[in-house]
């Protein structure tokens, strides 16, 4: 009996490197500019919607490709592809003022993390976090989303769960 189940992995940390340290220095940021930039941060006034769209738009096309070879190629490559633009837009939303979208993108990247293969079922989990990032720009819901945003990302997490919980059921022989 195989009792062995698949857990989710934990993220690595990485130091930065020597070069790098040399080149923003150490020690705290000038208080002054962090100030400035949370300023321009939070009254950033240009549309996300067209940068939203081009992420949600190279999501599905690496979704079409990675259905398309399912299996086929390497799993770290495949997941690669869809881990990109989420990234994007994890970075990219909470700077508009869409940090629903950031929450949920930051969802989306421990879920892909932890998994060790791609599946029928991973796939329709991303699609359908494409489908409600893909809603929410359209509908412009910036912020955190209040009562709705609370409900898509406890669904989401919910149904993060339930995959995982699937896979450990069938690794039970």
């Amino acid at each position: 009996m195989n009792t062995m189940v698949n857990e989710p992995k934990k993220a690595k940390t990485y130091k930065a490197n020597l070069m790098l340290k040399q080149k923003i220095g150490s020690g705290p940021l000038d208080e002054k500019i962090v100030k400035q930039a949370q300023k321009a941060i939070d009254e950033n006034k240009v549309d996300f919607t067209p940068l939203g769209m081009e992420f949600l738009d190279l999501l599905q096309k690496n979704l079409n490709k990675v259905k398309d070879n399912l299996g086929a190629e390497d799993v770290i490559a495949q997941k690669q592809l869809l881990t990109q633009p989420v990234m994007e837009l994890k970075a990219n939303a909470t700077i508009f003022h869409y940090s629903l979208i950031g929450n949920l993108a930051n969802i989306m990247l421990s879920f892909l993390e932890s998994i060790e293969e791609l599946d029928d079922d991973a796939i329709a989990i991303v699609q359908a976090h494409h489908t409600t990032l893909q809603a929410i720009v359209v509908k412009k819901m910036t912020g955190d989303g209040g009562t709705n945003g609370e409900v898509f990302m406890k669904e989401l997490k919910q149904v993060c769960a339930r995959y995982y919980s699937k896979r450990k059921v069938e690794k039970k022989d």
